[in-house]
C-alpha cells in the first residue's frame, strides 16, 4: 500500500487545470497543473528549467484567482514533457483562501459535482 508522507493534502485533477508560470526575464508560460495543495503544485511544460528556479504561479481555482511565488523543488519527465514540483512561498491570507477553495473542491468532488 502506498503511503502519503506529505504534510498537506493534495488535490489531483482528472483534467489538468490551466495555469501560467512566470520565470524571471520571460513571459508567462501556459502550463498544465495536475495537482495542487496549499503549499505547492505539480505542472507539466515543454519548457525546460533547472531545479531551484524561482517563479510566479498564476491560476484560477473555483471562485478565486491566485498569484503566488514558488521554487522548483522537483523535476522529472512525464510522457515527453517536463514535470515540475513547485513549493509555494505563500502568505497566510493567500494560504487560507487556497486551503478553503481546495476543501470546497474536495467536498463537491465527493458529491460528484466536479471532475
Amino acid at each position: 500500500m502506498s503511503q502519503n508522507r506529505r504534510e498537506f493534502f493534495r488535490v489531483n485533477f482528472n483534467n489538468a487545470l490551466e495555469g501560467e508560470i512566470l520565470i524571471p526575464e520571460h513571459e508567462f508560460l501556459i502550463v498544465k497543473i495536475h495537482d495542487l495543495s496549499a503549499k505547492g503544485l505539480k505542472f507539466l511544460s515543454s519548457f525546460s528549467m533547472p531545479l531551484k528556479t524561482n517563479l510566479e504561479c498564476r491560476f484560477k481555482f473555483l471562485n478565486s484567482s491566485f498569484l503566488v511565488d514558488g521554487i522548483i523543488v522537483r523535476k522529472g519527465e512525464n510522457n515527453g514533457e517536463n514535470e515540475y514540483g513547485v513549493e509555494f512561498d505563500i502568505d497566510q491570507d493567500t494560504y487560507t483562501e487556497l486551503f478553503q477553495e481546495l476543501n470546497h473542491y474536495l467536498i463537491r468532488q465527493r458529491k460528484s459535482y466536479v471532475d
